[in-house]
């Protein structure tokens, strides 16, 4: 038997509803449901079947409603009299309150247990949960007073068990279906914040990030005018990490950067098993086939439907953009969004980063990349034990334990599919009849089932017949493109692309050749400056580009913000060779690398303004364009658009994505005459780099090269080569001469009325003294620089000068300091700025131990841990973790902290732990405990010490 009260009253015994008769019998059944078990005293019954005047002769009444219900119910113990009332025996299984209950608290238990690997099932439970409601519970009773309470209780869970069900999601990287459930909540419940924190993550990694911004905005203000509070720690975290671009928050399951794709995917569905079978076996799946046979969307849909089952995430790197023989290490950093580490090159960076994770990386289009993409799969495969590669190429890589999956056509039915529903994309009153049927088959063959061939011939639906254009196809004049060698299929495909090529105007057959000029994507503004015809506006060539969207050569990428388009990389390919045939493919390279030049250099000067998250969201994502302006440039042996590139990057890409073009700037000095005016800033540039990177000694030798010339005004904050001579110095423990050159050039700064150079040598004049323990000394340029990074309103320059007051701050006001420290990380993450994000919250947490609330620390410790492990800068987790230490031992975790202690002093750094404090922490220098601490600390690796800092972190959050 079964009792329902998730909606309307509802008894069924054997699989048939249960006639319970009138309003009154209905009412004893729903009060004593309510109470589930219990006895319930006849007063109780009288009052809910009549309220506060019940009848006479209502209790012999109630004896014959008990006696009536009992008889409905067919089994005469289920209801039976305990003075002094009622009760009704029913198993939590057969009542659907109860299940909901324990379903619901198994999918919380799941959840709590293992956030990541258990999201999956805390969803299926929450969707069993959520399914047993057909309405509002109780919903006929709710204006009587046994019922009100408990519908109201029911409702609160089940809002819950939503709540639940969209977190699950979230966990799982479906910020797609999470999404619309929580802003319904949102809109129900505006003030509810664990809702309002699910909708912010749902926005943000759905890529509408000013919308999470702005949600958080309006449940402040709400909260503020309706309740006079602020948002909880939750919601204001999940604020700072947005705003600071968190990229863990991109995908809650681990994390990814799986594009969003606009169209369905069509078939393949055995292909899609096979391939995460094989991934579960085998470390390393190559997805092989022709261009245009659909590898990389079917590499895709493995990847988003197994995200569940890689916890560190799912991560996509395109090798398409790269020149032959790019620089793959640095693509699959970039892609996984590290910095590269110091003392390590761009691929040990990324092999120590991977080695204990769990994650999917995806290597789309390996073949022109194809032995620096296999030497850097050989070494994931040997190790990084719990990764797992998925590759497309058009031939193996080679790679020991290599397991081939080859992508075949669609078949028939398939590739119909494909048509008909790409057709109705362009074209949605296409309802094939049963003429097209033949057609639809035969464009199909014609193509051999290539999903790029049948998209191609779909979006030509809006101007011809599906006959039509199997008759276009059948002309062998469009089928004799490919080399004779090439296979059938490929021939087909180039078909394909050169029958929707010689379908467009000429004025579209220009742009569409021209646009193969970019790597990676471009913006409008990019495509009408490098491609146009003299004289013609911006409006014609979005014009020319819109009719190309249509028409399916170009797509949009997705996202927020300034519109980007791309090309797929087969019709790149055909359009590079049109270029070469019109010989116009030099003139079109020199005018992208002008444009990319000057963009660069635009940017550099934006990035010292108030504007500079602007210049940062327009620049970056031109990284893959900037990358091969400059191979143009170098290859041309063109010097001064290589230095005027090189040295306007800094800023901008080392403090962002990486120090690659360090490594640019460094193969420009020796092409470039010292005389050259740009010469002591590409000099700094490289020597930045190296100093990045933690090659000290390489960082001296380039900087000597500039003999003491100095950058012209505008360099940029970080391409001094006497700075970086200043800062190796610091770094080494010679405080004293770093100050004494950051002081003469916060001089000479001030004399050439230059803002920007002034905050940066102030706030090192300021770093200075603090290191020297002598902050007081320092006051005064931290002041000095606060009031000169205001006037600039610049992000960054007001991050630096809060920083630096909170620095010297931090001993004599910590309220104040802390306060300025957390504004500093706000600033910095406003505008991506990640080593000054990174430190500011370092200290944030740093000054919470000591003067503030040590759990708060330690959360705040896990965050910096991971920062800085993503961004690669060993200089600062060393930092890291001698406050850590300094925190274990306040709160009481001896033991970890001298293992600690012994892992700093094994890597020859500086521990905040000395003999006397050790020996009050243990049994005696020479006890067994003191032993086994040291012989542990002393084998750590230092990814293992942050491993065991932050799970001791862990336990104390």
């Amino acid at each position: 038997m079964r009792f329902r009260i998730l909606g309307p009253l509802e008894v069924e015994a054997d699989g048939a509803t249960v006639n319970l008769g009138g309003p009154k019998p209905r009412t004893l059944l729903a009060a004593l449901l309510v109470r589930h078990g219990a006895v319930v005293s006849d007063d109780r019954l009288v009052e809910a079947l009549w309220g506060e005047r019940p009848p006479p002769g209502a209790i012999s009444a109630l004896r014959a409603y008990a006696s009536r219900l009992r008889a409905a119910l067919g089994d005469q113990a289920r209801l039976a009299y305990r003075a002094p009332g009622y009760t009704l025996a029913v198993a939590d299984d057969e009542l659907d309150a109860a299940e909901f209950e324990q379903l619901l608290s198994g999918a919380r238990s799941v959840a709590a247990a293992d956030p990541v690997g258990g999201a999956e099932r805390a969803l299926t439970l929450a969707d069993a949960a959520l399914s047993l409601w057909r309405g509002d519970a109780l919903a006929e009773f709710t204006d009587l007073e046994f019922a009100s309470a408990e519908a109201a209780r029911l409702d609160e869970l089940r809002l819950g068990a939503a709540e639940e069900r969209v977190d699950a999601l979230l966990r799982l990287a479906r910020a797609e279906e999470a999404l619309p459930e929580a802003e319904v909540l949102v809109r129900r419940f505006p003030t509810r914040e664990r809702a309002v924190v699910a909708l912010m993550r749902a926005l943000y990694a759905s890529g509408r990030q000013a919308e999470a911004l702005a949600t958080y905005h309006e449940l402040r203000r709400r909260l503020d005018d309706e309740l006079g509070v602020e948002p909880s720690e939750p919601a204001r975290t999940l604020y700072r990490r947005i705003l600071g671009q968190d990229p863990t928050l991109r995908a809650a399951a681990g994390g990814d950067n799986l594009p969003r794709r606009a169209t369905s995917f069509v078939g393949r569905a055995r292909e899609i098993r096979e391939v995460a079978a094989a991934l579960g076996t085998t470390p390393l799946v190559t997805l092989t086939g022709v261009g245009g046979v659909g590898k990389s969307r079917l590499a895709l849909q493995v990847a988003g439907r197994g995200r569940a089952s890689y916890p560190d995430g799912t991560w996509l790197c395109e090798l398409a953009p790269l020149d032959h023989g790019g620089p793959v290490g640095h693509a699959v950093a970039v892609a996984l969004r590290l910095q590269q580490r110091h003392g390590l090159t761009i691929e040990q960076t990324v092999i120590e980063y991977l080695r204990s994770r769990k994650l999917l990386l995806v290597l789309d289009n390996c073949e022109h990349v194809l032995d620096a993409a296999a030497r850097l799969v050989d070494q994931v495969v040997r190790e990084c034990p719990n990764v797992a590669v998925l590759a497309t190429s058009r031939e193996p890589l080679g790679v020991e334990g290599e397991r081939l999956r080859p992508v075949s056509p669609l078949p028939g039915e398939d590739a119909g599919r494909l048509f008909v529903q790409r057709a109705r994309a362009n074209r949605p009153d296409f309802r094939p009849g049963q003429g097209d049927a033949g057609a639809i088959a035969e464009i199909c063959r014609r193509v051999d089932g290539l999903p790029l061939g049948i998209e191609l011939a779909a979006a030509r639906i809006r101007a011809m017949s599906a006959t039509e254009i199997a008759q276009r196809l059948d002309s062998g004049r469009f089928l004799s493109v490919g080399p004779r060698t090439a296979s059938a299929r490929h021939q087909s495909l180039a078909a394909a692309i050169d029958w929707s090529y010689h379908l467009l105007p000429a004025p579209e057959q220009r742009l569409f050749a021209r646009l193969s000029v970019f790597a990676g994507g471009f913006d409008l503004a990019g495509a009408h400056h490098v491609c146009a015809e003299p004289g013609t506006t911006e409006d014609t060539t979005l014009d020319l580009l819109t009719r190309l969207l249509d028409k399916s050569m170009v797509t949009t990428l997705s996202g927020t913000g300034r519109s980007r388009y791309r090309m797929l990389e087969t019709l790149r390919a055909r359009g590079r060779e049109l270029l070469r045939e019109s010989s116009s493919d030099q003139q079109l390279d020199q005018r992208h690398v002008r444009y990319f030049v000057e963009l660069a250099e635009r940017a550099a000067r934006g990035l010292h303004t108030e504007a500079e998250q602007a210049w940062v969201e327009r620049t970056l994502p031109d990284y893959d364009n900037l990358r091969a302006a400059f191979e143009c440039a170098a290859a041309g042996r063109d010097v001064d658009l290589a230095l005027r590139l090189v040295t306007s990057l800094p800023e901008l890409v080392h403090l962002r994505l990486g120090f690659e073009s360090a490594g640019w700037a460094e193969r420009t000095l020796d092409l470039v005459p010292r005389a050259h005016p740009l010469f002591a800033a590409a000099v700094g540039a490289a020597a930045r780099g190296a100093w990045n990177r933690g090659d000290f000694a390489h960082a001296r030798q380039l900087a000597a090269r500039a003999r003491g010339r100095v950058p012209a005004r505008g360099a940029g904050r970080i391409a001094y080569p006497a700075d970086v001579l200043a800062d190796v110095a610091l770094y080494e423990g010679d405080a004293a001469s770093a100050l004494e050159h950051y002081a003469a050039e916060a001089a000479r700064a001030r004399r050439d009325a230059d803002p920007i150079r002034l905050v940066w040598t102030l706030y090192y004049v300021a770093v200075c003294h603090a290191v020297r323990r002598t902050p007081e000394r320092g006051a005064p340029a931290a002041w000095e620089c606060m009031r000169v990074a205001d006037g600039t309103a610049n992000p960054t320059a007001r991050s630096m000068a809060h920083y630096a007051l909170g620095l010297v701050l931090k001993k004599s006001d910590p309220d104040r300091a802390l306060a300025l420290f957390d504004q500093a990380g706000e600033l910095a993450a406003s505008v991506r700025n990640f080593w000054w994000h990174g430190i500011a919250v370092m200290e944030a947490a740093a000054t919470r131990a000591v003067h503030r609330d040590p759990m708060a620390a330690a959360r705040g410790f896990v965050d910096v841990l991971d920062h800085w492990d993503r961004v690669g800068d060993w200089t600062q987790q060393w930092l890291n973790l001698r406050y850590i230490v300094r925190l274990l031992v306040r709160i009481g975790a001896d033991e970890d902290a001298v293992v600690l202690h012994h892992s700093l002093c094994a890597a020859g750094k500086p521990s905040p732990l000395h003999t006397a404090r050790l020996a009050l922490l243990l049994d005696g220098p020479d006890g067994p405990f003191a032993s086994a601490a040291a012989r542990i600390g002393s084998s750590l690796t230092p990814s293992e010490a942050v491993s065991i800092a932050r799970s001791c972190l862990h336990r104390y959050r």
